[in-house]
């Protein structure tokens, strides 16, 4: 079914079932404005604004949510945000001589956590398995911290190497 399918009743409603079932809905909605990103926004409880590590993906990150903090505003409903850096390289960090504080302060969201550029994705998807039964180190260990803080805990930021990122 896609999304241009469904009406606003029908999401909400199959939305509220999975909250009454499950701990944690976990929506992955297209990047920009849609069908699918208006839907998953609207009935959001919290925002996990992943964007790459490069600054075109800092300034297109939060454009698409203006509205609807806007709109959500105006409805009294606060939605907490928070943002993961995906695919980061210490090469290209050093290249850009940027750092993810000012990827914070371009996309003006809290860290929730920060993604390296791993190979073994890839290589998981090959071989058909979840990355973190292929390998417990690189970007599979950084979703488990991230995972870890979605649940209240405190856990350090991963110090991204060279060792980690594939290069």
């Amino acid at each position: 079914v896609c999304a241009e399918d469904l009406d606003e009743a029908q999401f909400a409603s199959l939305i509220d079932e999975a909250r009454r079932r499950y701990d944690w809905v976990l929506l992955d909605a297209p990047a920009g404005i849609g069908a699918g990103f208006d839907l998953a926004v609207r009935h959001a409880d919290e925002l996990m604004v992943v964007c790459l590590a490069d600054p075109a993906a800092w300034i297109s990150a939060l454009i698409p949510l203006v509205p609807y903090y806007a709109e959500l505003a105006l409805t009294k409903r606060e939605v907490p945000a928070k943002l993961v850096v995906n695919r980061v390289s210490p090469q290209l960090f050093r290249r850009m001589n940027a750092t993810v504080d000012d990827i914070m302060d371009g996309v003006g969201l809290p860290l929730l956590g920060i993604v390296p550029d791993d190979a073994n994705v890839t290589l998981a998807a090959v071989e058909g398995k979840p990355l973190c039964q292929y390998t417990f180190q690189g970007a599979s260990l950084a979703c488990l911290h991230i995972a870890k803080r979605l649940q209240g805990k405190r856990v350090k930021l991963m110090k991204i190497r060279r060792t980690l990122s594939g290069m």
